[in-house]
């Protein structure tokens, strides 16, 4: 009997799909893979995750691509493993945020009946919306499943995606919420004036100064002074949001570096002094953003989630595996505590497929 679960991921960082095969418990990734979007798709995805406008048809075309990059992870995934689609229960599928409006609306494209059809395997996606029709903010989820890796232990897990979230466990008891930018920033600023998708190991921020001025007008955004339940995305920080705070007059480079501290700041002003923190998401590699993360916090031991037995770079993933099997299980995924909804709910749109059909 299918006990396997495919988890599949992408973040508001678009630098493609994270894909994982979860055993039934959750905590261990039996395999694991990347899929880069193509050029031509990060950029559709960019324009309009930047809150440009589009057309319909546009839209689902995108929706359709997005889609299919999905499907196709899944499949490597299934090759890797050499398992087949009746050997996997359930894809659990976050999709592609392009809006975010915590409390309001959250839209992920990539369309489950798709990846189903092209997987042959039951697909469960739109895992956002049941939160958000309770009340909630429809992010962040992944608290969820942080608990779950913690596994009765207190600790700290923060993701460093294109928005960073924390997730507090302390006595059984959950908080979590988006800090606000980890990576977003960062890349477009990078891309604006060297054409790089990602600064490598925060090497160009190393080569300038933090702008306290400019430092200190960021950290005073009303995001940063809401208590949660509250979440965010690239829809408000962008470079629109960034050149309000902009003299004009700044080196690229010290931009960088100060784009860096308010990563670490505004996350910092978060952690329980002492606690462990597990460190996940795509932000771990910027090496400049985990050392001053470290020194911002000088009482409590940071490392990798890898420590928890799921890589760092797949945990969101295989978070949406799991989230899967609650939704088949008949079990919530949402926390209260978390987004504020009314009430635990079963998350996610299930396409089924029968494998027992011809």
């Amino acid at each position: 009997m299918a006990s396997h679960y495919i988890g599949l991921m992408s973040g508001t960082s678009l630098d493609g799909v994270d894909g994982v095969i979860i055993d039934d418990l959750g905590r261990k990734i039996l395999t694991q893979a990347h899929s880069p979007y193509p050029d031509s798709l990060k950029q559709s995805l960019l324009t309009l995750t930047q809150g440009s406008q589009t057309s319909l048809e546009n839209l689902a075309n995108i929706d359709t691509k997005v889609a299919k990059c999905f499907a196709d992870l899944s499949n490597t995934l299934l090759q890797q493993s050499g398992l087949n689609a009746k050997d996997i229960k359930a894809i659990g599928s976050h999709g592609q945020t392009i809006f975010h409006q915590g409390g309001v609306y959250s839209m992920q494209i990539g369309h489950g009946a798709l990846i189903a059809e092209q997987t042959g395997v039951t697909t469960v996606a739109d895992f956002r919306m049941q939160d958000v029709a309770a009340g909630g903010q429809g992010a962040p989820l992944t608290p969820f499943y942080h608990q779950h890796l913690l596994n009765g232990k207190d600790g700290v897990v923060l993701n460093l995606g294109g928005i960073a979230n924390i997730t507090i466990v302390k006595n059984n008891e959950v908080i979590g919420f988006d800090t606000g930018p980890a990576n977003t920033l960062l890349d477009n600023w990078i891309k604006k004036h060297k054409n790089l998708d990602y600064d490598h190991d925060g090497l160009w921020a190393r080569t300038g100064s933090v702008d306290q001025t400019l430092l200190d007008a960021m950290l005073a955004d009303d995001y940063f002074q809401q208590t949660h339940p509250k979440s965010t995305g690239p829809e408000y920080f962008n470079l629109k949001w960034l050149a309000q705070h902009l003299s004009g007059n700044e080196l690229p480079e010290d931009v960088q570096r100060t784009l860096i501290e308010l990563t670490v700041m505004s996350i910092s002003a978060s952690i329980p002094a002492g606690e462990k923190v597990y460190l996940c998401g795509g932000g771990v590699h910027n090496l400049l953003l985990s050392e001053r993360l470290d020194s911002q916090n000088p009482d409590s031991k940071v490392m990798l989630t890898n420590n928890l037995g799921v890589h760092a770079d797949y945990v969101e993933a295989a978070a949406f595996a799991f989230f899967a099997k609650q939704t088949l299980d008949g079990k919530p995924s949402n926390l209260p505590s978390v987004t504020g909804a009314k009430g635990k709910h079963i998350l996610g749109a299930i396409y089924q497929i029968n494998k027992n059909m011809p």
